[in-house]
């Protein structure tokens, strides 16, 4: 059973893919992702003794993330700034003008999708076991493929927009 003694390798394990599905919601906003993912591990921290199997780690703290995030955006809807204006990111001089149009085309998209369908988009970029997107989302497997093969089919549709 996990414990606040190991907690830390938690937080090291975790952070990274939390802050990733909170800048998901946050249409790629650092400074309010890294606000919220910090929420969500102290709700980690004061739950983790509550946490009966070791195996559901993952799974509970996506959905503390997503209860998290959602919370946040009902509360402060205005707090999450459009991805038109979000700050360049220069991977290469060659590559930085090609990668931030696809980065702020990629938010734009999130932003069209319903937040059910958001939320598997942003647990499949982050590689969890269908078994877990099932049990984060309450779905049926079958139900999630169906799923996954529409909102697939929407982000991609989503994404050859032009004028995303």
């Amino acid at each position: 059973m996990p414990d606040q003694n190991n907690f830390e390798t938690i937080y090291r394990d975790y952070y990274p893919k939390v802050f990733r599905l909170c800048a998901g919601y946050a249409s790629g906003r650092d400074e309010w992702a890294s606000d919220v993912a910090q929420e969500v591990f102290i709700t980690v921290w004061s739950k983790l003794k509550s946490l009966k199997d070791p195996k559901a780690l993952p799974a509970w703290i996506y959905r503390i993330t997503f209860n998290t995030c959602m919370k946040r955006l009902k509360d402060n809807n205005k707090d999450i700034q459009s991805a038109d204006s979000l700050p360049d990111i220069a991977y290469s001089p060659e590559e930085a003008s090609e990668a931030n149009e696809m980065l702020k085309k990629v938010y734009r998209a999130l932003e069209h999708l319903k937040v059910d369908e958001k939320n598997l988009v942003l647990l499949m970029l982050e590689g969890v076991e269908h078994e877990d997107m099932a049990d984060i989302l309450g779905l049926s497997r079958s139900n999630l493929r169906v799923r996954m093969h529409r909102t697939r089919d929407k982000l991609k549709k989503l994404m050859e927009n032009e004028r995303l």
